[in-house]
């Protein structure tokens, strides 16, 4: 059964679940897997081009379940704002590789449309490097055409607030596109996404490492702190400590080819990966809808992701059965598209109220 509420009981039964999850301002014997923060999902999207949204609409159903534009419709503040005005604590940022530039400077699906430019003016589209939109040739608008400048905007803000919660940041690595999957799409112009390479990854390490001095950063040699795997620190140490973690970014890898960046821990992100593995700290679980026991059992070893909401519909539907349930799970990381309701849509918004709060014991 799906629980539907208006917000005012809503915000009564989630005074009750922090009340249990008390924020205690005495932190000095808190680890870094028992802060829990809310995160935002594609962290730099724009909401696409109503008339991009309505010529999807007409044809959806050749497109692609991942293309519904449905679950396309929403879109991001900045993240100084969302860190500023909203306490999110972890982000997303998608990446595709672009090895001489310009690979993104053409909306092919603008080719259908009817009054929207398909050459775009941004002149950062132009360079070389990792451009950061959501789908190629489809739902490109970013509040970042690079990594780099949302590297920037995180660096400042963590210089300036040095006591900050640890900033957890998501790398995705986008290696296919539509037009990777429909050879039709290739025959009307959408490109085949670049493939990464363990040059590529080695050329995001130092994207990483030029961008954030090595006091703002918490990487796997941090973590790991001389024994033999990162598995090996928890067993032997158990997590760092909150406050030895603060002011600190922590950036983790997922999606396409990332097994060519796995088990070295000499670098500056960690991956996402199976708890089998022995540098693994980190574990997807997107669906917290009965796997909460499941999650919970996993949080006292590792640092769990998980969501609160996912493509517009438990938005649409004012739903927050999907929410109690990652709360229940005890997951460090929650993502939600709506720390701030969208008013097109209703008022579902998903909130912490604070930097973080605690994991249950």
């Amino acid at each position: 059964m799906k629980i539907k509420i208006n917000f005012f009981l809503f915000s009564l039964l989630f005074l009750c679940v922090l009340t249990t999850h008390v924020f205690s301002q005495e932190t000095d014997h808190l680890r870094l897997n028992d802060v829990r923060i809310l995160a935002s999902h594609n962290s730099y999207k724009k909401k696409p081009d109503p008339k991009v949204l309505k010529f999807l609409y007409k044809v959806k159903n050749k497109i692609g379940p991942e293309n519904d534009p449905i679950q396309l419709d929403y879109g991001h503040e900045l993240l100084s704002t969302q860190l500023n005005d909203y306490f999110i604590r972890g982000f997303e940022l998608d990446i595709y590789f672009d090895p001489k530039g310009g690979k993104f400077s053409k909306r092919k699906i603008n080719s259908f449309v009817g009054g929207l430019r398909t050459k775009s003016k941004e002149v950062d589209l132009k360079t070389p490097g990792f451009k950061i939109l959501h789908i190629a040739d489809i739902d490109y608008e970013t509040n970042y055409v690079t990594l780099e400048s949302a590297l920037a905007e995180l660096r400042i803000w963590s210089q300036k607030h040095p006591l900050h919660c640890p900033i957890f940041v998501n790398i995705e690595v986008k290696a296919t596109s539509p037009g990777d999957l429909s050879k039709i799409l290739r025959n009307l112009g959408f490109k085949r996404a670049t493939k990464f390479t363990g040059n590529t990854f080695h050329l995001l390490d130092s994207i990483i490492e030029s961008n954030f001095s090595a006091d703002q950063l918490f990487t796997p040699v941090d973590m790991k702190n001389g024994n033999t795997s990162l598995r090996a620190r928890i067993k032997n140490e158990g997590w760092p400590l909150y406050n030895d973690c603060r002011g600190k970014i922590c950036f983790v890898l997922e999606g396409d080819n990332i097994d060519l960046y796995k088990n070295k821990v000499d670098r500056p992100l960690f991956v996402y990966g199976d708890k089998e593995d022995d540098n693994v700290l980190f574990l997807l679980r997107n669906e917290p809808m009965n796997h909460e026991a499941e999650i919970n059992a996993l949080t006292d070893q590792y640092i769990v992701r998980t969501r609160s909401d996912a493509g517009t519909l438990e938005a649409r539907k004012n739903d927050y059965a999907r929410f109690f349930a990652a709360l229940t799970s005890n997951a460090q990381i929650i993502s939600t598209d709506y720390y701030k309701a969208d008013p097109t849509i209703g008022k579902f918004v998903i909130r912490l109220g604070e930097e973080f709060i605690l994991r249950a014991p």
